[in-house]
């Protein structure tokens, strides 16, 4: 049978330094993943759901979008995954409401599945837009190595661009979309430590 965390008519310092933990964690990871991951979320919206349909967009192909959305779902599950994380500090403080060790247990294994996945989506994206970019770079013909060529007397690029500001705003969402997961990591990685060192006494 499941052991709760009801050991005690009031908590135990153990119990209220835990609950204090995935509170504060759960906080600090909530507005860091916030932080970070709006630009990946509003730019992924924009991609899969705004923008023109273009061959040459690697986020297009099936596998793309497949990954596009995996990432867009990662990045708001985490999100409210560590909002969830404050709550169950509530929850701990409350000897009414406290779960059994093994949910939470269990709830944290979830938060680390759901960033690692995230993440692999993030990373699998990234070999797609690298890999499309560095295609196009190396079939440019001799002399056609300019990578940014605006046109005379404007702000325009070249249609023949290879690196166009879209490209380098997602390589900039790539980059904090994968911060933003491994911030998600880290916080469920040490909750996991605390409650675990706590089983162990």
């Amino acid at each position: 049978m499941v052991e709760p965390y009801t050991n005690y008519e009031s908590p135990s310092p153990n119990i209220h330094e835990i609950a204090q933990d995935f509170r504060r964690l759960g906080w600090f990871g909530f507005w860091v993943q916030s932080i970070l991951g709006i630009i990946p979320i509003f730019l992924l919206i924009f991609v899969l759901f705004l923008r023109p349909a273009s061959p040459s967009n690697p986020q297009n192909s099936a596998l793309g979008l497949v990954l596009g959305y995996g990432c867009l779902f990662a990045l708001i599950f985490t999100l409210y995954w560590c909002f969830r994380y404050s709550q169950i500090g509530n929850q701990l403080e409350d000897p009414n409401q406290r779960p059994a060790k093994a949910e939470v247990i269990h709830a944290l294994w979830l938060g680390i599945t759901a960033n690692l996945i995230g993440m692999a989506c993030v990373i699998l994206v990234g070999f797609l837009m690298v890999g499309s970019l560095l295609y196009r770079m190396l079939t440019l013909p001799p002399g056609g190595s300019k990578l940014l060529t605006p046109l005379p007397g404007t702000t325009v690029l070249n249609a023949g661009s290879i690196i166009t500001p879209f490209n380098l705003i997602a390589m900039q969402a790539m980059v904090n979309a994968m911060a933003a997961e491994l911030a998600g990591i880290a916080v469920s990685l040490w909750l996991l430590s605390r409650v675990s060192s706590h089983q162990s006494k």
